[in-house]
């Protein structure tokens, strides 16, 4: 029989304790429950090589006994370097190479916030059903799909499913349909032309190859701006405890295509982002003492703990705080024609002779970036700050609060802020606000006030 020759062929691959027969037996169990078929014996001698050779790393792993487990799943017939190639465009190097053109904006958590010990927005009704890209690298699209689902959930309390395939064909904003694609631009290209939802334009896509944009559906939602997240954790927590959040890690590791169950706690993976992910929730488990992040893949949901990964927390495993992001608003879309494919260009930088903290609406000067407090509505622009360098005092027409160092960054970055009503209590909110000029108002942060623009 062709499967026990083979099988016997590389049975130093795996445990001693199964024979030749058992591991076809075992092959054969798991071609049924994953329908799997093959064109040709040698296709299936091929599989059944891989398979056996994933059954010696899950074996040997799990005997370790560590915080996470592996398992056979639809992808245990492929062995890393397929996987790698077929299901993750072998690897996303936009996400490390590719710098920012997006007038950069921070999220930052403001200092003694309370912040829930966990959150998990799976059973708060603002995440889909766990999705699978396929063999396309369109794990960006995934990505930000699921952040946009969620932010418009919470906003409207209506949970819809969004289109994939709609950023696959048509955001060529920076986007390379299944050759991989970034989450910010994606936001950028939905903030100009909106998206449809997942049943007005299927994902189509899943076989490798990115097809022609068709402009039959209408975009249902929108997003209002995005903000980055600070490269820090507790950053990241708060910002999870908004919403869900985008983010990029390095996947490019066996136990990422095998992980099963548990809290993924491996120091082998670094921080070459290659893969784009959703982080959907956090707590700890107190069975193994380790807090984690939950975070949705979109490899189907008989990968991992049902699609979901549980990952460690305060580590920075697999890079989880290099690369996160999030919509700061998202609505309905108004009725127009389909999404147009062309590109989208940066958004522009105001003359340099505009003043300092205006709306970044219209954009922020080329030394100020984009701020974002968790806790604080709005946003303003703010130029850094340090103990020898002072804040800039050209401020907005109108606005007599005064400019202070008064943020900063968990890495240590200082930010200078419109300081309003310097009482210890907003007592009269009209005049606070008149602080802050026409457009932006005076909002509660320990004691005293900040000025910020809600669009």
């Amino acid at each position: 029989m062709l499967y026990k020759v083979i099988a016997a062929s590389f049975i130093g691959l795996t445990a001693a304790s199964y024979t030749s027969d058992e591991l076809s037996t075992k092959f054969q169990s798991w071609k049924s429950l994953h329908s799997k078929s093959y064109r040709t014996v040698v296709d299936e001698a091929r599989a059944l090589n891989a398979f056996i050779s994933n059954e010696k790393i899950i074996t040997e792993h799990n005997a370790k006994g560590l915080s996470y487990t592996l398992g056979h799943n639809e992808f245990s017939d492929l062995t890393w370097e397929e996987f790698k190639l077929n299901y993750m465009a072998g690897g996303n190097p936009l996400f490390t190479n590719t710098p920012k053109r997006n007038p950069m904006r921070v999220h930052i958590k403001e200092q003694g916030l309370d912040i829930p010990d966990s959150v998990d927005w799976t059973t708060k009704g603002a995440v889909t059903p766990v999705k699978n890209q396929g063999q396309c690298g369109s794990c960006w699209a995934f990505s930000t799909t699921g952040s946009v689902e969620g932010a418009y959930s919470i906003a409207s309390g209506k949970l819809v499913s969004l289109s994939e395939e709609d950023l696959v064909e048509c955001d060529h904003n920076g986007d390379q349909g299944c050759n991989g694609g970034l989450m910010d631009h994606a936001f950028e290209w939905i903030e100009k032309n909106g998206i449809c939802l997942e049943k007005d334009y299927p994902y189509s896509s899943g076989g490798g190859e990115t097809g022609t944009c068709k402009s039959g559906c209408s975009a249902a939602v929108t997003v209002t701006g995005f903000t980055d997240v600070a490269k820090d954790e507790d950053a990241l927590k708060s910002a999870v405890a908004k919403q869900p959040v985008s983010i990029a890690i390095e996947a490019d590791k066996s136990a990422f295509q095998l992980y099963k169950s548990g809290v993924l706690d491996n120091s082998a993976c670094g921080t070459q982002l290659d893969h784009g992910v959703l982080v959907v929730g956090y707590g700890t488990d107190s069975d193994l003492s380790k807090d984690f992040w939950k975070v949705k893949n979109s490899w189907g949901s008989t990968w991992g703990e049902d699609g979901y990964i549980r990952m460690v927390r305060g580590k920075n495993q697999c890079g989880i705080k290099e690369s996160a992001s999030f919509p700061t608003g998202a609505k309905k879309a108004s009725p127009s024609p389909g999404p147009s494919p062309g590109p989208s260009p940066p958004s522009p930088s105001p003359p340099s002779s505009s003043p300092h903290y205006e709306d970044p609406k219209g954009g922020c000067r080329s030394d100020e970036l984009q701020i974002s407090i968790q806790g604080v509505s709005g946003d303003f622009c703010s130029p850094h700050c340090s103990l020898f360098k002072a804040c800039p005092k050209d401020v907005p027409t109108g606005v007599s609060a005064g400019p202070q160092c008064a943020l900063s960054s968990p890495q240590g970055d200082k930010f200078c802020a419109l300081i309003c009503s310097p009482t210890a209590e907003i007592a009269d909110q009209k005049a606070a606000d008149a602080q802050c000029g026409t457009n932006a108002s005076c909002k509660a942060i320990q004691g005293v006030g900040i000025c910020t623009y809600d669009d």
